[in-house]
């Protein structure tokens, strides 16, 4: 029997969101998803999250963000504790003060489930490695996105830097439901592929995420999608590997869209678009056809990122300036890219 120490210790982790271009949309058992989906890793929308650990008879947490006690948040965080605790045994006996903050509006649309529950599993794996007694508590990083994924599906592909893989797909040898993989065949363009990130409307979303999953559980299109998903992974694996960004564009764009379009067909029926989200994809696509190497992509949100290659940078910052950033919330946005993936943090949340 594994001996578990009592610990005081922390453990803090700065983790990114990622933006899948292949989506992640309906889930089946717990937290497995209806099909594969591919993404990169940002390297500055992340959150960052300290756990404090001290020995308490039957364990608990409290969680605060960006300064201030978010008791909203803590049923979400005790399901995911329920999970935890059966493979980090520590957590039955410590008492967790959780701190996170993020660099990027909360519940918008940029994914912050999957930095910050990413962020959480890393910071509590090393926190069991310690009682443990380990010389090296560095997460192992496929625990870690088994774990994640159990908080929120799409932080499994967040605890790995560059482009990952969740989601069993018999293209992809070691690929799983149950934790993401890197994907490792990548050509240079897209080692190097910018963000910029258009916060249309940083308000929360009316619809969460989890709520527009379930609702494909009985969504008429259900089979297609899972189809046309499958199909869109294997041509995105051969489009990474081969750095046509032509192609590229064509499936993040149809992906973005076709989610957007679950939405807008599910029971009930409900759609995050904002009108200044349809100005900026037209003209984008108009910019695009007049020669600039730009294309879109979204997440479950009204906010548009915008992807291009690094090359481009100079221009496209340039059309930006002119014609979308208008369109932004207070004109704000987040210039990002493709990032190394977590990192243990030693500066101040």
């Amino acid at each position: 029997m594994t001996l578990i120490r009592e610990i005081r210790a922390e453990a803090e982790w700065v983790s990114p969101s990622n933006l899948a271009i292949v989506k992640y949309w309906g889930k089946k058992n717990i937290q497995e998803p209806l099909n594969p989906s591919i993404s990169f890793t940002l390297r500055q929308a992340v959150t960052r999250t300290r756990i404090k650990a001290e020995p308490a008879v039957e364990g608990g947490f409290t969680f605060s963000l960006n300064g201030k006690v978010k008791e909203s948040f803590n049923d979400k965080i005790e399901a995911f504790m329920l999970h935890a605790r059966r493979h980090l045994p520590f957590i039955r006996k410590h008492h967790l003060y959780i701190e996170s903050s993020n660099t990027f509006p909360h519940s918008s649309g940029i994914a912050s489930s999957a930095s910050s529950m990413s962020a959480l599993a890393l910071g509590l794996i090393e926190l069991h490695n310690l009682s443990l007694g380990k010389e090296d508590t560095q997460p192992d990083r496929m625990m870690a996105s088994g774990l994640a994924r159990l908080g929120s599906g799409s932080a499994a592909r967040s605890v790995y830097g560059g482009w990952t893989l969740w989601g069993r797909f018999e293209g992809l040898k070691g690929s799983s439901d149950m934790y993401a993989i890197p994907v490792e065949e990548v050509a240079d363009d897209f080692k190097t592929i910018r963000n910029a990130i258009l916060i249309i409307d940083p308000a929360k979303k009316k619809v969460s995420s989890s709520e527009g999953h379930s609702l494909m559980d009985f969504h008429p299109y259900r089979d297609a999608r899972i189809g046309q998903a499958k199909d869109h992974t294997e041509r995105l694996l051969g489009i990474l590997k081969d750095g046509d960004w032509d192609e590229f564009f064509e499936i993040a764009e149809n992906e973005a869209l076709s989610l957007h379009g679950l939405m807008m067909s599910s029971t009930p029926s409900y759609t995050l678009l904002h009108p200044n989200t349809i100005s900026a994809l037209a003209l984008i696509r108009e910019a695009r056809a007049g020669g600039l190497t730009i294309g879109f992509s979204m997440d479950a949100g009204p906010n548009v990122h915008l992807l291009y290659p690094a090359s481009e940078e100079e221009k496209v910052r340039s059309f930006i300036e002119k014609e979308l950033s208008a369109l932004c919330h207070e004109q704000k946005l987040i210039y990002d890219e493709i990032g190394p993936g977590p990192e243990r943090n030693i500066d101040e949340i």
